[in-house]
């Protein structure tokens, strides 16, 4: 049986702005940090078959605190990275509005007509086909199962949890962004992805 515990990163100095991060990097701040440290305390006793984490500074530098002193092996994986958005990428959201007006509000409220082509950005369909290959390959390349830390980012691991909840792009809004250094336990078994547990952020009480 496979059980993956996804994280998504620390809080980061662009989370607090307003600023789209996308593929761009972004430092943790000091509560973002802590907040890290906090998990590593909580996840100390659990041994993970392997660490996966998206190659992004916010994520890496939290993938590096939750590892600590442990001796798994540790993957750093392109396909684990945010949505891209292209040149709006390291701007407030008020300036890609005022840039893209139509393309901007088809990201927050209609996925399936979201065209980032102009900016050079990623659809949701892209994102949703790398995603989804990273899963398969994760289970192909352990046939003994286990447990898995991975370690991304909020839109990326919202595609995840929305395709295992079988909600369609349509639908991608519905469910709720993952809360920054929670933990949403996936279970796979019976050739079937299942969310135990999500968002979990019990260790910042």
């Amino acid at each position: 049986m496979f059980e993956i515990y996804f994280v998504r990163h620390g809080e980061t100095e662009w989370n607090l702005k307003g600023i789209l991060q996308g593929s761009k990097n972004s430092h943790l701040t000091e509560k973002g940090k802590e907040q890290a440290y906090k998990l590593r305390d909580k996840l100390e006793g659990i041994h993970f078959q392997g660490i996966y984490t998206s190659p992004l500074r916010r994520a890496a530098e939290t993938a590096e605190i939750l590892r600590g002193h442990r001796d798994e092996p540790f993957y750093i994986v392109d396909d684990l990275k945010e949505m891209s958005f292209g040149d709006m990428e390291g701007i407030p959201k008020t300036e890609f509005k005022a840039l893209q007006p139509e393309a901007y509000d088809n990201l927050w409220n209609d996925p399936l007509s979201y065209n980032p082509e102009p900016f050079r950005g990623e659809r949701f369909q892209d994102v949703d086909k790398r995603i989804m290959d990273f899963m398969k390959n994760l289970v192909v390349n352990h046939p003994e199962g286990g447990k898995f830390l991975v370690v991304s980012h909020g839109m990326t691991l919202k595609m995840i949890f929305s395709h295992i909840w079988k909600h369609g792009l349509d639908k991608y809004w519905n469910d709720p962004v993952p809360e920054n250094t929670s933990v949403t336990i996936v279970s796979y078994k019976n050739n079937e992805f299942n969310i135990e547990k999500f968002s979990d952020t019990s260790h910042l009480d």
